[in-house]
């Protein structure tokens, strides 16, 4: 059987599509449990309705604590052998577990991962993570998830296994907002011996036009916590992964300067957390001008992080807009 954890926090416009795609799933062995966050608005009631409706359903309420509370809320309560992570504004196509049960079926691999859609108001993008169906191993698919446009961290993509989650007490860490999917991913992912990957799309992953940052906007403490999360990774992978190491801490500079830009743009004064930023790109300075990720302009944006904050964040704004 396979459980489909849905965190559900004020999201009552979108809940009603997101748990009728997940009802049409072809494969049939499956539980849904929507576990309601301390909603305020109606995914409460919405949640009882849908259990009260199918007996497949189930709903668990507890107060705010966040996606990684919620997450780890329904793994306490899953039943299944296999467990998987939808989102709760987003839809999925009816193949979306049979898909993943195939891939295990098939290769014997102790994670499955699919490709998906990008979906806005305006636009639908395939994202292929694979161009045919393939099988990797841990220290790849561990770099595949630290790169742009690789397999990703994302939670909802991926079908764990139960007992290799229970056997390692793995739970999504609730010190981490940003990121935190990945950081369970990647520990989840140095345990597997094979990986497998679909390069057919069946979830549909909503983009919010609504929700693009305001550049205005002050970095909040989940922002934050996206430094926190490639912290921990590091000490994950040292041992384990050493490969990785170089891609992380790279990310680390490249977030760094991206927080900086943030910190001048929305007129913040933290001078402690500034001297961080500065730190984090000293440090890793290196790091992000070997990695070939980064372009001509990157890199070049990335020395002026380096000499002098200010004058990257004056020339960012001139090189990019």
């Amino acid at each position: 059987m396979v459980s489909v954890i849905v965190p559900v926090y004020n999201m009552a416009q979108y809940l009603q599509r997101a748990v009728e795609s997940l009802l049409k799933q072809t494969y049939t062995d499956i539980e849904i449990i929507l576990v309601d966050d301390g909603s305020t608005d109606d995914c409460p009631k919405m949640c009882d309705e849908f259990e009260q409706r199918y007996d497949l359903i189930r709903t668990v309420h507890k107060e705010n604590g966040g996606l990684s509370s919620a997450r780890n809320a329904g793994i306490e309560n899953a039943k299944g052998d296999y467990i998987i992570f939808p989102d709760p504004d987003d839809w999925v196509s009816e193949e979306y577990i049979s898909e993943l049960i195939s891939l295990n079926e098939k290769y014997d691999s102790q994670l499955e991962v699919s490709s998906y859609y990008i979906v806005d108001e305006k636009s639908m993008v395939e994202k292929n993570i694979c161009q045919n169906t393939v099988v990797i191993y841990k220290d790849n698919a561990v770099k595949s998830m630290l790169i742009g446009g690789g397999m990703s961290g994302f939670a909802w993509n991926k079908l764990y296994h139960m007992d290799i989650i229970n056997n390692n007490n793995l739970r999504f860490d609730e010190e981490l907002g940003m990121a935190q999917d990945l950081h369970f991913a990647v520990r989840y992912a140095l345990l597997c011996e094979k990986i497998s990957l679909s390069y057919k799309p069946t979830y549909y992953y909503f983009q919010h036009i609504g929700g693009v940052t305001n550049p205005k906007a002050k970095l909040t403490p989940r922002k934050k916590s996206g430094l926190k999360t490639y912290e921990k990774l590091l000490d994950i992978v040292h041992d384990d992964c050493p490969d990785a190491e170089p891609l992380i801490r790279s990310t680390i500079a490249n977030m760094s300067m991206h927080f900086m830009y943030i910190y001048y743009n929305s007129g913040m004064d933290d001078t402690e957390f500034l001297e961080k930023l500065k730190s984090n790109i000293k440090e890793n300075k290196e790091y992000y001008f070997s990695n070939k990720n980064y372009d001509f302009k990157h890199k070049l944006l990335g020395r002026f992080a380096y000499v002098s904050p200010k004058l990257y964040f004056i020339m960012r704004k001139i090189l990019r807009g």
